[in-house]
């Protein structure tokens, strides 16, 4: 009997340190925590659902330096540091409508951090602007979609363009998308630019219209300058920029004619 009990209370001792060194690294309600000399942290989908083998950059800003990791199964990373000034940067992969899509992710702490460690958590956003200063807010987490026209397209026109995006599918998360309506000076297309940038990516029907006093004139529209190439309007999917980790920009084109 007595052998019994003690071999219960051997079990319970274990079970406990178990858990105990389970929860080592996560606050009381499962988030990661600060850990002298470590860069910890989560990595999140757009429902908050962890990402497993997301890609991880760590820049020494101080040393020149680099460290590259994953994360863990339930999303997690652990990276010991070197002395210097560390940023964190993050992204993953994911497979869209037949193709591989790199997407950057959004790092709640846009600053650096010492040897000592601290946490930085990582999220999927669909679209925004990376809030790190360094970038003079031109870094945005959605696809961009540069827009040209055919040659015989008369300039002072081109600000009366107006191109309506319609959800064709899901998004690349599986939520379900909205239409958007443009014209150059909108949020989405700078008016200095001839890129509509920050669009959530997704599969899009687009059409275009000159919008003049006498109403909507239809226009034309295609994927290049090529003649014979234009239609009523096209299916949009973005080119993904896999090859790159760090800074992806997954992008598409599109020509407006007459």
């Amino acid at each position: 009997m007595k052998a019994i009990i003690q071999k219960s209370i051997w079990l319970l001792c274990t079970a406990l340190a178990v858990t105990s060194c389970s929860k080592d690294n996560e606050n009381d309600n499962g988030e990661p925590k600060a850990e002298k000399g470590y860069a910890t942290g989560k990595a999140t989908d757009t429902k908050g659902k962890p990402i497993a083998g997301a890609y991880l950059y760590l820049q020494n800003t101080v040393f020149t330096s680099y460290i590259n990791s994953t994360t863990s199964q339930d999303g997690t990373y652990k990276i010991q540091l070197s002395p210097g000034a560390w940023k964190v940067h993050a992204s993953f992969q994911k497979e869209y409508n037949g193709q591989t899509y790199t997407l950057r992710l959004h790092t709640d702490n846009s600053e650096t951090m010492a040897e000592e460690g601290a946490v930085r958590n990582a999220t999927w956003k669909l679209e925004g602007r990376d809030p790190d200063p360094s970038y003079n807010n031109a870094v945005f987490y959605g696809g961009m979609v540069e827009v040209s026209y055919h040659h015989t397209f008369d300039y002072e026109f081109q600000k009366y363009v107006e191109l309506t995006f319609t959800p064709d599918g899901p998004l690349i998360d599986g939520s379900e998308g909205k239409t958007y309506k443009l014209m150059k000076g909108d949020h989405y297309w700078p008016e200095s630019t001839n890129r509509i940038e920050d669009i959530p990516i997704g599969r899009y029907q687009v059409k275009a219209v000159l919008k003049t006093e006498q109403g909507d004139v239809p226009l034309k529209i295609g994927t290049s300058h090529t003649e014979g190439n234009f239609g009523p309007g096209l299916q949009l999917n973005f080119i993904s920029d896999e090859n790159s980790k760090y800074n992806p920009v997954n992008h598409a084109q599109i020509v407006i004619s007459y």
